[in-house]
């Protein structure tokens, strides 16, 4: 698969609330939350797109 890299730009109040959800042991990591996150996203996304061409 090919690698994407992607920039984001949080706010204080957005890098708390990442690190909150870190803390509560849903990722190990920053990097890791925001995988998870664009793999759901991404699945979410699928699932839409096969429902709406039905």
């Amino acid at each position: 698969m090919k690698e994407t890299v992607v920039k984001l730009r949080l706010n204080q109040q957005q890098l708390e609330l990442m690190d909150r959800t870190i803390a509560q042991g849903v990722a190990p990591d920053r990097a890791a939350l925001v995988r998870l996150a664009l793999r759901e996203y991404g699945a979410n996304r699928k699932a839409e797109t096969a429902r709406s061409s039905r």
